[in-house]
């Protein structure tokens, strides 16, 4: 027995003739809106250009509301992420002096080891197999390691000269680059 899966489930129900619920209570509450200004205008209590701006004002509004998308999102939800972005601190402040000092490291070819000099390091066939194998264990668990993988987060390097940067001193290019020649 086969069972029919329901198609375009994120389409509101239109409920009376082709407008959905919320469209229809727009137009409701628009056409109630605009009904009380023509009671107020019959009874002289607002001018013609008065009701005639009330009509034209909520008209646009309840119509914006009802059948308006803006890049395929309706219009409230545009109303609402407006006034959110106008209300929203636009000061971003900077800080001039740095976070913390890093280190420097300089790698020289020589250095790098080969993935059949890091397996051959193994002691054990069960252990991971390189250094991207131990990171993705670490992420699978959550953060949990053995002590064993505790070297996973080292790089492949196999010794490092790292001078610290002292804040008056910065590398440049070329002091990059000299090792590289």
């Amino acid at each position: 027995m086969s069972a029919k899966i329901p198609q375009n489930v994120t389409i509101e129900d239109k409920l009376v003739g082709p407008l959905t619920l919320k469209q229809f209570l727009y137009l409701l509450g628009g056409g109630a809106v605009i009904f009380i200004a023509y009671q107020y205008y019959t009874r002289a209590y607002l001018y013609f250009i008065e009701f005639l701006a009330i009509t034209v004002v909520v008209g646009f509004f309840v119509l914006a509301m009802a059948f308006l998308k803006i890049n395929g999102r309706p219009f409230g939800v545009f109303l609402l992420s407006l006034f959110k972005f106008v209300m929203a601190p636009r000061i971003r402040t900077w800080s001039k002096e740095p976070r913390r000092h890093v280190k420097a490291i300089r790698v020289r070819g020589e250095d790098i080891k080969t993935t059949k000099e890091e397996i051959a390091e193994r002691r054990s066939p069960g252990e991971f197999k390189t250094q991207i194998e131990k990171l993705a264990n670490i992420l699978d668990t959550g953060g949990k390691m053995n002590e064993n993988d505790a070297d996973a987060i080292t790089t492949q390097v196999a010794h490092i000269d790292a001078p610290v940067i002292e804040p008056e001193q910065s590398l440049g290019v070329e002091d990059v680059l000299e090792d590289v020649e």
